[in-house]
């Protein structure tokens, strides 16, 4: 699946996984990391470091899906018998400023068997190269990437994390860097990196080199998934699979956006995709967070927040206890209201519709991407049942985790989710004087959608 950050994928296809490989070049050691697209966040799946390439091509046998896309920190194609491939001479003219260029690749160096054949086996598993994918397409592709151009650019940077050369001190000192603003900054990109934390930086020579290989590869997979979900819109090409190419994100900024009739898109899905990523750059907390209202078959309406995990052409996501008071009230009266609240960009959408429930096979693919604690509390909890005290709910975890310990765990029977499909979509945009700037779509019977402004 796919989709922005902060938990809303919008375009659903397999599941997918993105590989970072810091090709080990000259017989060196390879990083190697994995990232899951798991409710429009990425998560870490692996870190690793590995010695020889056929070591790192049974671990992409491993670890890869049917959908996976691998980013490469290595010259993967050199046509080129002597010199600097295009792509090379590219990131020179363009990231030159910033101290990093690329390391130039042709045949007169011994490495490009290694890097090139390497390519190859991963096209024989499928693995064609990516610098032509479409956006949020299904398949595996790979693609070479340049940790260090994309740094500065995903990170605003006026020169490189100089941690490759240089006294121990000083290599320590810039990757503990490196460590924070992948820490810091990927959790507010799009998409979205979920990071809590990182192997700490060693100060010995040696192990400096093996944290330095494997941040490179969280990097290249990071980059690949960026490629996957933008495409040439947020990201160059720097050449061609013919000819050797790189791929580098582009220097992003939150920005902010006047609403108004040319300007808004004619499908209000595509319009919140692009609010929802101006508020997940934003650094806000939980952009996924809604007020979620119903009403009970009495006419008496309640409000809560849910998280909206999904957001598609299909309607918005949110997961529950099927036994809960909101469960009960759609049960009597299926229609319901969103209202993302976004105050730091001064910006609101409200939406309202049918709710239906998902399939059980959607909610059980969820389900495994829920941390265990997570899974274990929706097992633990009849929500909105009266309970005499926090202590039973403590006890059923105890009991819980004796249960389930070394095992998967299964989403509850009474456990799944809604999806409210929307009949009308409203997208507020706070203005001076209060003379805010309102759009409201709505769904005629043909499916087709009219926009008109609203007075604020």
């Amino acid at each position: 699946m796919s989709g922005q950050a902060g938990g809303l994928p919008y375009v659903r296809i397999g599941f997918l996984r993105f590989l970072g490989i810091d090709f080990g070049w000259e017989n060196q050691p390879s990083g190697v990391a994995a990232l899951d697209w798991a409710g429009g966040t990425l998560h870490l799946a692996a870190l690793d470091r590995l010695r020889l390439p056929g070591d790192v091509l049974r671990w992409v046998t491993a670890e890869a899906t049917a959908d996976t896309g691998i980013g490469i920190d290595a010259p993967i194609v050199i046509p080129n018998a002597s010199g600097m491939r295009i792509a090379d001479r590219l990131a020179h003219s363009h990231y030159g400023k910033y101290h990093a260029g690329a390391y130039p690749a042709s045949r007169a160096r011994t490495f490009w068997k290694r890097t090139t054949r390497f390519s190859s086996a991963l096209g024989k598993m499928g693995f064609g190269h990516g610098d032509e994918w479409a956006p949020k397409s299904s398949g595996r592709f790979q693609i070479e990437v340049h940790p260090h151009a994309a740094s500065v650019q995903l990170f605003l940077l006026d020169r490189i994390v100089k941690y490759k050369r240089g006294r121990v001190a000083d290599r320590a000192a810039e990757l503990n860097r490196l460590r924070a603003l992948i820490l810091e900054r990927l959790p507010l990109l799009v998409p979205r990196l979920e990071l809590t934390e990182l192997p700490e930086i060693p100060q010995a020579g040696r192990g400096l080199k093996a944290v330095e290989d494997q941040l490179d590869a969280l990097l290249a997979a990071y980059i690949a998934a960026h490629w996957w979900y933008w495409g040439r819109e947020r990201n160059e090409v720097l050449g061609n699979s013919r000819l050797g190419y790189i791929i580098v994100p582009h220097r992003q900024r939150a920005k902010t956006i006047v609403l108004d009739e040319p300007n808004a898109d004619a499908d209000p899905i595509k319009q919140f995709e692009e609010w929802y990523a101006l508020a997940s750059v934003a650094g806000i907390a939980e952009p996924g967070a809604v007020a979620l209202a119903t009403v009970s078959s009495e006419g008496q309406p309640s409000a809560r927040m849910v998280i909206v995990r999904e957001a598609d052409s299909r309607g918005f996501v949110f997961y529950t206890n099927y036994r809960s008071l909101k469960a009960r009230e759609l049960a009597a009266n299926p229609r319901a209201s969103l209202v993302f609240y976004w105050p730091e960009l001064e910006r609101q959408v409200r939406v309202a519709g049918e709710v239906g429930k998902t399939s059980r096979e959607e909610t059980e693919r969820y389900f495994r991407t829920r941390p265990r604690g997570a899974q274990l509390s929706a097992w633990a909890s009849w929500q909105s049942s009266v309970i005499p005290g926090r202590d039973v709910l403590e006890r059923r975890i105890g009991k819980l985790e004796s249960r389930y310990a070394g095992k998967d765990i299964p989403a509850p029977p009474g456990w799944g989710g809604y999806r409210l499909r929307p009949h009308t979509i409203e997208f507020w945009q706070g203005r001076a004087n209060r003379l805010h700037d309102r759009l409201r779509y709505s769904r005629k019977a043909s499916g087709r959608w009219i926009v008109e402004r609203l007075a604020p």
